[in-house]
């Protein structure tokens, strides 16, 4: 499941994607239209911004915008900026040579396999979907 955060962040983003081309956007008015507090969203803009993904502009018109264009921005990228990854369990990024946390065969595990195999499908997905298929 998604984190408040990150589904804060895809509706922030997706408002932004709204506004692509038209100038950066209050922040108070993002968090106003989507019901996110502004001290939260402050934080997660400011994490996009770093991420490369948003550009800020100062002053009394000032606000942020989508340093690309919403098609070019994936739902896979904010989620990587918010949640570091959407993995369902530990163990889908471990070393096989390490082993599992519990000491189960890496190899052999049914589990892993299945999880894998969704979150495989999933990124895949995440990976095509861009701000411009969600705004539509």
């Amino acid at each position: 499941m998604l984190s408040r955060k990150t589904r804060y962040a895809i509706m922030a983003m997706t408002a932004l994607a709204k506004g692509y081309g038209k100038g950066p956007v209050a922040m108070s008015l993002i968090a106003e239209s989507k019901n996110i507090p502004l001290r939260f969203l402050e934080g997660i803009l400011l994490e996009l911004k770093r991420a490369d993904i948003l550009e800020s502009t100062r002053g009394v018109d000032g606000g942020y915008s989508l340093k690309r264009a919403p098609e070019e921005v994936t739902l896979s990228e904010i989620i990587k900026v918010t949640e570091g990854s959407v993995r369902f369990v530990s163990c889908q990024d471990c070393n096989p040579d390490v082993g599992c946390e519990f000491g189960w065969n890496t190899e052999t595990c049914g589990i892993r396999k299945v999880f894998s195999e969704m979150y495989s499908r999933l990124t895949d997905e995440l990976e095509r979907t861009t701000l411009k298929d969600v705004i539509q």
